[in-house]
């Protein structure tokens, strides 16, 4: 091979190479795995979408990486919450073209859909958290924490649940408005993407009534879950969470929390302890110990299901056949 021809190939396989690194940021970007499922199912046959955090990380103490700032520098179009779940965005996001962004906090007539948490939205969670995860060696500053969790319960305050993908009603707003804007974005596509959301919709409205016969017969089954995300689901189905253990997964709760924890599933006859795949099976083990209570596996980011056509409904029958599993 002459010399001349060997630079042709190889500027050849250049060009390709950079026309594949553009193909691939020409995308949409979500912040959480389950807002891909809304996106992916809306922009099929459109464009790709990628999940910004990983599997097995927790977008509530995540932190960007620089090659993280590059991929929401380069994608087509983001979206993400906007509030509390993924504020590590924030910077990055305000530097972005506002129009190549769906910020789902800022959809109008969405606050109706809304519902709110705190640490004593039950009645049965007083002082569950006051030792949760402060698991220092320096006392003042533990007895700060437990002090302003005291403050709290005392003043009632309470936060705004932004665990939204667990809420049918506001995942068809979102997938409405993202099918709005992609639109916008893609012109020439309006006719697929007009078709993905109504596709969406049929999907979404079968699964809801689906749902809704599987669920009702655990509608008097007590449960507790680790972490308190999925009022949305409970509410849309008729499951009536006994309460929550608030447990940083990144620090193992100690012997005094997990007697707490026991005593509680014992008072109030509860059925199943719902863990995450994060909790250490010696942690679950502990806890049933010496009790009747089950224990299910609940998975808030369905690290299971594949991004795609349809995933959004299939991330939802995930949820509900593992509520089942353990309630039944």
């Amino acid at each position: 091979m002459s010399k001349s021809l060997k630079n042709i190939n190889k500027i050849t396989l250049a060009l390709s190479a950079y026309a594949i690194t553009t193909l691939a940021n020409a995308d949409i970007l979500t912040s959480v795995r389950p807002l891909g499922f809304i996106a992916s199912s809306i922009a099929d046959g459109v464009t790709q979408t990628q999940v910004l955090v990983p599997a097995g990380a927790s977008p509530h103490d995540y932190s960007l990486k620089p090659s993280d700032v590059k991929r929401v520098r380069d994608a087509e179009f983001v979206l993400w919450v906007g509030e509390d779940i993924d504020a590590f965005l924030e910077k990055s996001i305000e530097k972005r073209d506002p129009k190549t962004v769906l910020t789902i906090s800022d959809i109008k007539g969405l606050e109706s859909l809304l519902g709110e948490t705190s640490a004593h939205h039950h009645d049965h969670e007083h002082g569950h958290d006051h030792d949760h995860d402060h698991q220092h060696s320096d006392h003042d500053h533990e007895h700060e924490h437990e002090h302003e969790h005291e403050h709290e319960h005392e003043h009632g305050e309470l936060e705004q649940d932004w665990h939204v993908w667990f809420s049918p009603a506001i995942s068809q707003r979102v997938a409405e408005q993202l099918a709005e804007q992609l639109i916008q974005h893609y012109p020439q596509q309006k006719e697929k993407i007009t078709a993905n959301l109504a596709e969406f919709t049929q999907q979404l409205t079968e699964k809801n009534n689906k749902l809704s016969k599987q669920l009702s017969a655990f509608a008097d089954k007590g449960f507790y879950v680790f972490h308190d995300a999925y009022r949305y689901f409970e509410n849309a189905y008729g499951l009536k969470q006994t309460g929550y253990f608030t447990i940083n997964p990144l620090i193992a709760p100690g012997a005094k929390k997990l007697a707490e924890i026991k005593q509680e599933i014992e008072e109030h006859k509860v059925q199943c302890l719902f863990a995450e795949p994060q909790f250490t099976p010696k942690v679950i083990e502990t806890l049933q110990k010496g009790t009747d209570v089950k224990v299910g596996k609940l998975d808030p980011m369905g690290e299971k299901v594949s991004l795609g056509k349809g995933s959004y409904s299939a991330f939802l029958q995930q949820i509900a056949d593992d509520f089942s599993v353990c309630l039944k």
